[in-house]
């Protein structure tokens, strides 16, 4: 069973995003912002993430940067759900990991076919 890591500030989005992957076979972890991304991708190494960009203590990307500076050679495959204005230059979506960004409001249906891509 793949494992998602799914971090997200707004409990309800993240409860909703929880179900579906669930329904979808997934084993899933939560996290509340990136700081506790971070400590639970360190713990447990997720088959992917999926972050949002604007968080608490610690956003999206830089959870992200902080983890492959920590973890170069464990290459986590992350989805960045954001902001149409808020998208990672390339490179910067390259450095961190980012495999795709999904822009919001989103549709459930193509972040769940996502998450099945990137976790592979």
């Amino acid at each position: 069973m793949k494992t998602v890591l799914v971090v997200e500030d707004d409990a309800n989005l993240r409860r909703i995003v929880r179900a579906l992957l669930e329904r979808e076979g997934f084993l899933v972890r939560e996290a509340e912002d990136g700081q506790q991304g971070l400590e639970s991708a360190l713990a447990a190494s997720p088959d992917c993430i999926v972050t949002d960009a604007m968080m608490p203590r610690l956003g999206g990307l830089e959870m992200l940067l902080a983890l492959r500076e920590r973890c170069p050679d464990r290459a986590v495959p992350a989805l960045f759900v954001t902001a149409a204005s808020q998208v990672p230059e390339p490179a910067e979506q390259a450095r961190a990991g980012i495999v795709g960004v999904v822009t919001k409001p989103f549709d459930f249906d193509r972040l769940v076919a996502a998450v099945r891509r990137a976790a592979g």
